[in-house]
């Protein structure tokens, strides 16, 4: 048999025996992504309509867990998932250099934009202002100086937390900032230590982070990667209907976050008055995995019959001009 054929074989095999909806997370659908991004490498167009459907079944399996976030309220892991990049890298600038050698003393992060951009040309995006470029095209950078070094932001650390010790000293006295304590008195009673009404030194670590750095998106989040995969295999119906599910999770997870019943206290208690259970039960995502056996089913009769075709999917043809998107960089 095909070996790639076999190793998606393997792989949807163990997805399905190892999968529990309960200890489900964002790590276990990683893992398996990075698996299926190594099958992908070494797969011919024949192959797309199966690693497809094998992609559609890790973001069923995303949906699932964004709904089981939103529905008891777990903000920052939904926010992880769902929007916030897995792997961001912050491009630390030789602000000195730029400014002696080429003369660039104000928008000096654009200014560097701009020399990736010139150097690399398509490789080069952006999202939100942040550059979205492979860091190997940016070792370039280092070798004429421009970069000082690259530094992976933790995830869940504020930037200016994590770099507040990284202003070079000949740099601090110009991101130096005065913050003045407030004397408590009778209409603002505030809690002090020391004198009140003086001016103190503090370092503006966020205005330095402005001025002499470049954020990188490494790695999107796990439902941005997924999506941007499916988004020239699958077929739009299917896109727009996994984009509804997302939506029904942000709507979820904002009833909840306005003090509304979790799904974890389902059957609801005597506390929650019986008129109000159909309202919860509308707006909580309550998602099964529905979805993901149905689209296991397409894969089975995929490997059964190789002159299926799948309603899930594109035409073989726009399949075959999007395989490229198979390949992802870790």
């Amino acid at each position: 048999m095909d070996m790639t054929i076999c190793d998606l074989i393997k792989f949807n095999e163990f997805l399905d025996s190892t999968i529990d909806p309960k200890n489900l997370d964002e790590e276990f659908i990683t893992l398996r992504q990075t698996e299926l991004e190594g099958i992908s490498k070494n797969a011919d167009v024949k192959h797309s309509p199966l690693i497809a459907l094998s992609y559609a079944k890790l973001i069923e399996l995303t949906v699932l867990l964004a709904g089981k976030y939103a529905d008891n309220c777990q903000k920052v892991n939904f926010g992880d998932l769902v929007v916030n990049p897995r792997h961001i890298d912050v491009c630390i600038l030789n602000t000195g250099l730029i400014t002696e050698k080429y003369g660039i003393a104000d928008s000096i992060p654009l200014w560097f934009k701009k020399q990736v951009h010139d150097c690399i040309g398509s490789q080069y995006s952006e999202d939100l202002g942040k550059m979205v470029v492979k860091p190997s095209l940016l070792f370039h950078f280092i070798e004429k100086g421009l970069l000082l070094r690259i530094v992976k932001k933790e995830r869940h650390r504020r930037l200016s937390d994590q770099f507040k010790d990284c202003i070079p000293v000949d740099a601090q006295e110009a991101f130096l900032k005065y913050v003045e304590k407030v004397k408590p008195n009778a209409n603002t009673p505030v809690k002090m230590i020391g004198c009140g009404g003086v001016r103190v030194e503090s370092l503006d670590v966020a205005y330095w982070l402005s001025r002499s750095t470049v954020l990188n998106v490494v790695k999107d989040s796990l439902k941005n990667d997924l999506m941007n995969v499916l988004s020239g295999l699958m077929s739009d119906d299917y896109l727009k209907s996994i984009n509804k599910k997302f939506e029904k999770a942000l709507t979820s997870l904002n009833y909840i976050s306005m003090g509304r019943k979790k799904f974890a206290n389902f059957p609801y208690d005597e506390e929650v008055p019986i008129a109000e259970w159909a309202e919860i039960n509308h707006t909580l995502c309550h998602f099964t995995l529905d979805g993901y056996g149905t689209i296991q089913s397409e894969l089975d009769r995929s490997l059964s019959n190789p002159y299926y075709k799948s309603s899930f999917l594109k035409g073989f043809a726009a399949i075959s001009e999007n395989k490229k998107q198979l390949v992802k960089v870790s």
